[in-house]
This record gives C-alpha cells, structure tokens and sequence, in this order.
C-alpha cells in the first residue's frame, strides 16, 4: 500500500508515500522533469505525487478495475494508464482531466462540429440525440434530445445557436439545450451551414439547396439544379458563395446573396458527399464515393488536384491555416487521413474507428482533430504543426505578438491611446495610437462580422461596458467608409451587446472545490448596490462581502470577479465543507454551492 523513494547511490530511504488505505500500489512512473510521480492501484486509480516534498497532488478516478502500469508522454503533458478494465486511459497531467474517446452515442455518430472559440464540440447521429462535449476534457456536456435521426450539427459563429437536421432542420440555444424553432424543408435534411455572419443558414434536402434567415426562421431562397440529393452544404469564408455537393455527382457553386448559380464542378464519377472551403477561400475540396478527394479553384471552378485515399471519401475539413486537409473514410477501410494541400502528399493515416467515419472537424488552434463515426464514438485526434511549414509572419493587428488577434490586444491598443512616437500599439504606422488603430484590431478579431463568443472574455484582460462604448462613440465619430473599419465598427456594436447582460445571474464559483481561496462570478443587467454572503450548512452567516454600486456588466475574470479567501469574518480559514454563498442586487437574489476540500 506504499510507494517508497531511495536515493540510487547510497541505497537508502527517501520517502515514503501513503494514502491508499490498504490498496496495493503497483506500475509507478516519474514526470520527465523528474518533480512529479505517478503510481497506479489495485484501488482502480492513478495517483499523482510532488516527488520532492512527497505530497498527494492529484487522484486520478475512471478505471473500474487494478491500475497496472502507468507511463509518461515525452513532454510531461499527457499520462498513460493501463488497467484490467481492458482500457487505456489519457490524462492531462497540468488538471488531471481524462482525455480519452468519447462513448455515449448508441448509434452511428454522423457529425462533429467544433464551437468558433474551440471550448465545445458537438456530435449527432442515429438515435436522436445531439452531444455536447468539452473539447478539453472530452466531458459531455449536455444530451439534446431530438428525436429525428441527425445527420449534421453546426455551431453559429457566436457560439450561442446549434442547428441540427433530420426530417428537418432544429435551432437549438447551446447554453440551456433549448429548442428555439423547427425549419421544416420538403424531405429529409442531411446538411446544414451557418453563413460566417451568422444571418443565413443553408440547408441540404431533396434535389435542392434552402437558404434561411437563422434570426427568424424564414424561408429565404430554394435555390435548383442539382438532379439527385444534396449531401452537403458549406459557405465561403467571406459568406459570397455558397458550395453544394449532390448524389448527382457534381458540386456546383451560388451566389449566397442572390441564388444565381454561378458554376458546375464535373469530373467525380459517384456521388460528392463532403465539400469545403480552404481558410482563404480560394480553393475548394470535394470528398466522393468515388474514393477521391479533388481539390478545386473556387473562382475560375479549374481542377487543381485529386488525392486518393482507398475507399469512398464521406467527410473532408480543413486545418485552420489551409495546410492539412484531413478525410473519413468509409467502406471498406474506415480510416482518417490527413494530407499535405500543397503537395497532395498523404501525410498520416489514423486508424481507430471500425467503421465509416462520417465527420471530420479541426479544432480553431487546429491541434486536435475530432472523426465522428458509424461506430457510435467520435475519436480525438492529435494534429501536431507541420514540421516543414514556416513560422506565420506577425500581423500588425497582433500587438501583443501572441499568434492570436483577441481582446488582449485590443485591451494593449486602449491602453496606450493618446501616446506617439513608435509603439507596439501603432498599427497603422501613422506615428499615434488612436481610435483607428483600435477599430483595425477589432476588424481583424476572428470574425469581426459576428459577435465575439463569450468564452473568450473569460481569459481577456478586464474589459467594460463602458470602455467598449467609449470606444465604438469615437469610432462613429470618425465616419470611416472603409469596409475594413466597418468590420471593426461592427465587431465593437457585437462586442458591446455581448458585454450587456440581458439579465443579472449568479455564475458557479472557480474553482470548486478550492483550497484556501475561489472566485465568484456574476453579471449584472442593470445598476445595482451587490453584496454577497456566504453561510455554513447550518445557514450560520460566515463571511458578508459588500461590492458596493457595480455598473451593468459582467463580472468573470478574476480581476472583476467577487473574491473569497476562505476566511471567516474574524480572518480565520474555516473548515472543509459546503458552503453556500447568495448574491442580492436590487431585487434580485440566488443562491449557489461550493466546497472547500483541505
């Protein structure tokens, strides 16, 4: 029931670690750097141990039977264990999070899409439901009850809405699982698409392809041609045009805007199953039963390249810099391959899923790859950067010279505002920070044409309301007819509504459990005078914080957030346990739990 630590020269003891209450500990492996220490069980657990100080960091739950063997990745991030259960499980070994396939799904799964910020991932299939997973840890989330069969699931760009088809097509809110309406085209729907604004959404059905405004519902366009079913359905990424890919064997390309078809793509000789735009927009792939997969000028519709995996191709994706292509394979060897775009090279073939892989999708970083199968499981992937590919040249726009144009560099630009001469913050070189370096920033931010998703202020450096209207104030003031600060103007209109809670709520604390302290997060809809009281189980008041007048905001990071040192009204730490802390702001009050676990 012991681990025992020696020192290798002279033989003698070390340490000696404790705490599996009679189980026997068996496999034991160190992290690389040599500070941590893992150790399996016949308790069915991993444990993980500070090698220096012998401290019980982590315990690992999951397997159902004696943990036998354990071994570190090479860079100390991921851990292996191998267990009687007959299973192999992966490990995050910074939070301990399981990362590992995810089961759930007692049909074929036929889709995968990954939420625009890349923290959900969504799956549907036989069996009518729809799965939301935590792209990190591969915790499912939430189950949508649909109760059609799904054959597509897409994730609006702001995160906030999931489509779904089946025998038609559902908006769900992916918050709450909400059904939020039913568009219903004639026949079975196989494919759906969110246009990169967020307005229009394209549905495959029947022979025909249904353009749909995604705010109200209504049936825009059907747009015709195509001679047998429309499998698949995307747009471009500046949303101008529209592909479509039909059992007919052809892909033909629309206007998104007024529906004139614009271009039939011939050459594949069975049905196209799969198409998709390059992160740039000028080349498109189209995946066959044909078993290839033909790469296309979105412009001019030349045929460019054919690749040719062994058997038919039923999903295509591209990684986020257009340099991967990634396609699922069905009958009869049911693999992942990921190909050099450039070269046409089959990089990688994966192997995993025993049966056709429906649906491929990159993550937004593009590290992870998630396939969605007939099997019943989606598979994550990971997709290392191309050895060979050149470090991306550093954008003005990224300030902070991260690789990512978000919000902290927004935050930099405000910042130095008013300041001259060279600055990190002059994105347009014209010697002074201004409003006009602020406005580019924000055109460049993702997709300055939809809102900006909420899970990427959770990291941002502290925003606010009234920063983002100061800003956007200036910025009206300015009369920039250029479209590329318009993007920006329209970026600040998405960021502020998104910073304007529609209404006030009590958000969990983070984290939870906690030792010794928490944060406590909240939003407020309108002005408010907010305490915060924290009581024992016994309802026994422990601690009262007054926040004192808060604007309207949101509150979440944790440079906003309300702040718990886990100390009683006289500075004393109080006991492990539950503990309950409620929120009052003018007339509105909730209560939430926490533990504090020691």
């Amino acid at each position: 029931g012991t681990v025992r630590l020696w020192y290798v020269e002279t033989g003698e003891p070390l340490k000696t670690l404790t705490g599996y209450t009679g189980w026997r500990s068996l496999g034991v492996s160190f992290s690389p750097d040599g500070k941590t220490l893992a150790s399996g069980s016949w308790g069915n657990t991993v444990r993980l141990w500070d090698a220096e100080t012998g401290a019980h960091l982590k315990t690992l739950t999951g397997h159902t039977d004696d943990v036998h063997s354990v071994a570190y990745s090479p860079d100390g991030k991921t851990l292996a264990s191998g267990s009687e259960d007959n299973t192999v499980r992966l490990w995050d070994t910074e939070t301990g999070a399981h990362l590992k396939t995810l089961t759930g799904h007692t049909w074929s799964v036929y889709s995968v899409a990954y939420s625009p910020a890349g923290q959900t991932l969504a799956s549907g299939g036989d069996g009518g439901t729809v799965r939301l997973w935590d792209a990190g840890t591969g915790e499912n989330i939430k189950i949508i009850t649909v109760h059609d069969d799904v054959r597509s699931v897409a994730f609006s760009p702001d995160s906030e809405i999931l489509a779904s088809t089946g025998w038609a097509v559902r908006l769900w809110d992916t918050d709450t699982g909400e059904h939020l309406k039913i568009l219903r085209p004639t026949g079975g729907v196989v494919s759906v698409s969110f246009s990169p604004d967020g307005e229009t959404l394209a549905s495959g059905a029947d022979n025909t392809v249904r353009l749909w405004d995604a705010g109200t519902g209504e049936h825009l366009k059907t747009l015709t041609g195509h001679t047998s079913g429309v499998v698949s359905v995307s747009f471009s990424p500046d949303g101008e045009t529209l592909a479509s890919g039909s059992a007919d064997n052809t892909v033909r390309l629309w206007d998104a805007g007024t529906g004139e078809h614009l271009k039939t793509l011939t050459g594949h000789t069975s049905g196209v199953v799969s198409v998709a735009f390059s992160p740039d927009g000028e080349t498109l792939v189209s995946g066959s039963w044909d078993n290839t997969v033909r790469l296309w000028d979105a412009g001019t519709g030349e045929h460019l390249k054919i690749l040719r995996p062994t058997g038919g191709v039923v999903s295509v994706a591209y990684s986020p810099d257009g340099q991967t292509l990634a396609s699922g394979s069905g009958w009869p060897n049911s693999t992942v391959r990921l190909w050099d775009t450039e070269t046409g090279e089959n990089i990688k073939t994966l192997t995993g899923h025993t049966d056709w892989v429906n649906s491929v999708a990159f993550s937004p970083d593009g590290m992870t790859l998630a396939s969605g199968s007939r099997d019943g499981t989606v598979l994550l992937w990971e997709v290392p950067p191309s050895a060979t590919a050149a470090p991306p040249e550093k954008r003005p726009e990224d300030v902070n010279a991260d690789g990512t144009i978000n919000i902290q560099d927004l935050v930099v630009v405000a910042a130095n505002l008013g300041q001259t001469g060279e600055n990190i913050a002059d994105v347009n070189a014209d010697g002074a920070v201004n409003i006009q370096d602020l406005v580019l920033v924000a055109a460049a931010f993702g997709n300055a044409a939809a809102a900006p998703d909420r899970s990427h202020l959770k990291t941002a450096t502290a925003i606010t309301k009234a920063e983002v209207a100061q800003w956007l104030h200036h910025a009206q003031r300015l009369d920039l007819t250029d479209p590329t600060f318009q993007r920006g103007i329209r970026f600040l209109e998405h960021l502020l509504a998104v910073l304007t809670p529609t209404e006030t709520a009590l958000l969990p604390n983070y984290p939870n459990p906690f030792n010794p302290e928490t944060w406590i997060p909240y939003q407020l809809a309108e002005p408010a005078v907010v305490t915060l009281t924290i009581s024992d189980i016994q309802g026994r008041v422990v601690r009262m914080l007054v926040l004192g007048h808060q604007p309207a905001g949101i509150y979440q990071d944790r440079s906003r957030a309300a702040y718990w040192d886990g100390r009683n009204a006289q500075g004393e730490p109080v006991a492990s346990g539950v503990y309950f802390y409620t929120l009052k702001a003018n007339d509105f009050s909730a209560t939430r739990k926490m533990l504090i676990q020691k």
